[in-house]
């Protein structure tokens, strides 16, 4: 377990001990860009005030600290405002609720183009399923066995051989009485 020395950095009580690794890390890389910055050339101070913003080099308060005041330093030797760079900072600092509403209105902005898409899809699928439907019609309507009907088909196929037969045997009947033979 961590003691509270190991948590405070120059007055920043900080969460874990990775934080406050962090910032004692700041610490070091501020006495070193304090060595190599020299505010009578504004120029070079400015660039490697620049170059600490980019490669993101100070992570914690007390870097961001640290960059506030190279940026007032910078103003007093005579650097216009707008060639200084703000400082980013990478992190939010509003309640849930502020953020939602945020999400909530990046949505809506985005829901004409999901919409456009969802009356396409409907569409299609109202589509697919008539020709689905009509695809089940014509197979049950068919005269070829399939699947779906092939029992009828089947039945209906004898049916009409049976009747093929019954009407041949009466036939055959008739014309054995006609010649006077008697039937067996």
């Amino acid at each position: 377990m961590e003691t509270k020395d190991e948590l405070v950095v120059e007055g920043y009580r900080f969460a874990t001990v990775a934080d406050a690794e962090t910032a004692r890390m700041d610490l070091k890389r501020i006495k070193n860009l304090e060595d190599n910055l020299d505010y009578r050339k504004p120029q070079s101070a400015l660039l490697l005030y620049h170059r600490a913003l980019e490669t993101r080099v100070l992570q914690t308060p007390i870097g961001f600290a640290y960059l506030l005041s190279v940026q007032e330093r910078l103003k007093h030797y005579g650097v216009p405002e707008d060639k200084i760079k703000p400082i980013p900072l990478n992190m939010t600092f509003t309640n849930k609720t502020e953020a939602n509403r945020s999400i909530r209105r990046s949505i809506a902005a985005r829901q004409p183009e999901y919409k456009g898409r969802f009356i396409t899809s409907v569409c299609l699928n109202i589509l697919m399923v008539i020709v689905i439907a009509s695809m089940f019609v014509i197979s049950l309507r068919s005269d070829s066995p399939n699947i779906i009907n092939y029992r009828r088909t089947i039945l209906n196929e004898y049916s009409e051989w049976e009747q093929e037969l019954t009407r041949r045997e009466q036939a055959v009947r008739e014309a054995e009485q006609k010649m006077g033979a008697e039937p067996k």
